[in-house]
């Protein structure tokens, strides 16, 4: 069947009633699971992080009522991060190993929303289009029952396929994405649902409603400042809409919400040029080293907020957490068997015991990165051309220390504790960290590389890289 949805101006026929896979029995204690992800938006680049300028009022009052990693880490840049997100895996062992064309995941990995349809969910998904390079990779392909993606950074007036018909609804994208999703769990009050929001904001262009850019500009901020932090203020809007028709529909209390950011801020102007030194000091707020597709802190370090009233204790969580570990997670915290279906096996770890109780001590694996833009970024090789360790920008990013390998030999590390901005390397002061964590990450890579799934290149589809 079909139904009209409105809001913000739009209505559209969406396309409901898909079958749950053979599901039939509705799991009413279970918990629903909104899964919120931003675009490109930094650890500088929120309200409750500190920032004094950037306006993110909802998003802050969702952390403050949330678990706050402050130690969590992602990939990068979107699409390896997204493929950390819905498979629970390191995404070089995915195989994306960047964006377009290097984002071919592979087709035997089982993603985040088949575990919960097997557990008898409801599965949605709204926005960014990521890892479709291989064929049959839409949302509703890949464990969804149904799915409106965005592709090309459309921020007004998108072209959504779909299940159904392709829709070309008319308004701003995250305004269209959010109001699918609040019609999703409308049409599903007895739940249990999964619904993932992949927002494409504040991904480049900077494009928002005059009304968020106009106060940035009247406290006399550029204007690409104003077009990033009004970009960013319309995003809060449309998740402050999400987390209020949560409350409204009366599922709040039992749906878990988790909120993250898939990579760190561009350096990047609407013009494609940098921003100036005096507006990077202003976005750039915690004086991070490096940005987006590097594998210094301001590309990979991010907060994540885990949400569930009555069962989560609100407050920081200073142990480490990645990209990888969320699906884990979200099984765990939900009580689904990550046993359900066949799946490869899991890099990331449930953090569950640290969403309970704030004070345990947990041992985490140090985490392997990769640059994937600038000097150390992964080349194109031609057949049979071997890929070296020492050509590569590779960390091994632990919960106090961080460890580089540079091109050319060279290698660093950074107490991260003392030195958040990366700009003392204390290798002569702590040999005996240098030493482990060199042999490790050469471990890492060496089975990287050996496994043969990474670095595979995708035949020519015509697209142009990101």
């Amino acid at each position: 069947m079909s139904r009209l949805i409105k809001g913000t101006g739009i209505m559209m026929a969406m396309q409901c009633g898909i079958a749950l896979n053979g599901q039939s029995a509705v799991h009413a204690d279970r918990p629903n699971v909104l899964f919120i992800i931003t675009d490109d938006q930094g650890y500088s680049d929120f309200g409750f992080s500190g920032n004094p300028l950037v306006k993110t009022p909802n998003i802050d009052r969702l952390a403050a009522q949330s678990a706050v990693f402050k130690n969590f880490v992602v990939a990068p840049a979107c699409s390896p991060s997204r493929a950390a997100f819905y498979t629970g895996r390191d995404h070089l062992h995915t195989g994306v190993w960047g964006v377009p064309p290097r984002d071919n995941l592979g087709t035997d990995e089982a993603l985040l929303p088949a575990f919960f349809k097997a557990s008898g969910y409801r599965t949605f998904y709204a926005g960014k289009r990521d890892m479709g390079s291989p064929p049959n990779s839409t949302p509703w392909e890949r464990g969804w029952d149904n799915g409106y993606f965005v592709s090309n950074y459309q921020h007004k007036d998108p072209v959504l396929p779909n299940r159904g018909a392709t829709i070309n609804p008319k308004g701003w994208t995250c305004d269209i994405m959010t109001d699918l999703i609040l019609d999703f769990w409308k049409q599903n009050p007895g739940g249990p649902w999964l619904a993932t929001a992949a927002y494409i904001i504040p991904h480049l262009p900077f494009v928002c409603d005059e009304s968020y850019m106009t106060p940035f500009l009247e406290k006399g901020l550029s204007a690409d400042l104003a077009l990033c932090y009004g970009s960013i203020a319309q995003l809060d809007a449309a998740i402050g809409r999400l987390l209020d028709g949560l409350k409204e529909s009366g599922q709040a209390d039992n749906t878990i919400v988790v909120l993250v950011s898939d990579n760190g801020m561009s350096h990047k102007t609407n013009s494609g040029q940098e921003y100036s030194e005096k507006d990077w000091a202003i976005r750039d707020f915690h004086n991070l080293r490096g940005e987006k597709a590097t594998a210094w802190e301001n590309g990979i370090y991010v907060p994540c907020l885990v949400r569930w009233p009555g069962r989560i204790v609100p407050g920081v969580r200073s142990q480490l957490g990645a990209a990888e570990d969320l699906l884990p997670t979200m099984l765990d915290l939900a009580g689904v068997s990550p046993d359900s279906i066949n799946h490869l096996p899991f890099t990331g770890v449930s953090l569950r015991p640290v969403l309970h109780d704030a004070a345990t001590e947990m041992q985490h694996p140090d985490l392997f990165r990769m640059a994937i833009s600038g000097s150390g970024a992964p080349r194109d090789l031609t057949a049979g051309q071997p890929r070296k360790f020492e050509d590569h920008h590779l960390t091994l990013r632990g919960l106090r220390f961080k460890y580089h390998t540079l091109p050319g030999g060279k290698c660093a590390l950074y107490d991260l504790v003392a030195d958040p901005s990366e700009s003392t390397d204390v290798q002569e002061k702590f040999p005996e960290v240098t030493a482990g964590m060199a042999k490790e990450i050469r471990i890492r890579w060496d089975a990287l590389i050996a496994e043969g799934r990474c670095f595979i290149p995708m035949p020519d589809t015509g697209k142009k890289k990101k």
